[in-house]
């Protein structure tokens, strides 16, 4: 099968969605993986709502890893304003660098993205909506729809493609997994936008027939697309790889 975003180097990609949908678990992910593949990436914390689930408390980790991470300054590092120093949009403007954008849930966290408008249109960026069904605000189709309209409408950004990403972290299984991703997709179907991939923690990928040769990075299960990761964080209190 071919796994379009194995190979996907140069876009920037923003991750949007809703609080507690996995954002910065992917976002991670996703850095790390292109880092390993095209030499390097850049990550750009632009959380400024969540005080626990942040990039920036993970910098030297990901750093060792060939992740260049961009956050707001010492002096704002743990505040909850999008001051974003110049290297943030000198990255999102060069067309050659891998980019990835964690991106804060609700109002607050996607209101800043209005002024990226125009450089994510020019970039030709990857702009994912990531869907935990299990969340709150989500877990209807009647929400889903409702939710979804009203943080595009904030974040004044063209979705490209939806993630699918049903879990309830330790508990999810496989039933569970299935069930999420059977919302999500038919939500696809009635949006008309493509589904980019599922994201599936490593523990239970083998439990869906995944072949695993490598961590995190992109396979096939059936005629679904998963990007498996590894998780780096299991409780807001407990940062690095979860092993």
């Amino acid at each position: 099968m071919n796994l379009p975003f194995s190979s996907d180097a140069a876009p920037a990609t923003f991750l949007i969605g809703g609080a507690g949908a996995g954002k910065t678990e992917l976002a991670l992910n996703l850095s790390v993986f292109k880092s390993s593949r095209y030499g390097g990436s850049t990550l750009i914390d632009l959380d400024i709502v969540n005080p626990f689930f942040r990039v920036r408390k993970l910098r030297e980790e990901v750093e060792a890893l060939g992740v260049k991470v961009i956050c707001p300054g010492d002096r704002v590092v743990s505040g909850d304003i999008p001051a974003l120093p110049p290297a943030a949009w000198g990255a999102l403007e060069a067309p050659g660098q891998a980019v990835v954008c964690d991106i804060g849930g609700g109002e607050p966290g996607l209101r800043p993205l209005g002024r990226m408008k125009d450089i994510a249109a020019a970039r030709g960026a990857n702009v994912f909506f990531v869907i935990n069904p299990f969340r709150p605000g989500f877990t209807s189709p009647g929400e889903l729809a409702e939710s979804f309209r009203h943080m595009c409408g904030l974040s004044a950004m063209q979705v490209t493609h939806l993630v699918a990403n049903p879990n309830l972290s330790g508990e999810t299984s496989v039933e569970l997994f299935r069930e999420g991703l059977a919302m999500v997709q038919d939500f696809a179907g009635k949006t008309g936008l493509p589904l980019a991939f599922a994201v599936v923690a490593s523990e239970l990928a083998g439990k869906l027939g995944v072949a695993i040769e490598g961590l995190p990075g992109f396979y096939s299960s059936g005629d679904l697309d998963v990007f498996v990761l590894e998780r780096y964080w299991s409780v807001p209190w407990h940062f690095g790889v979860v092993r």
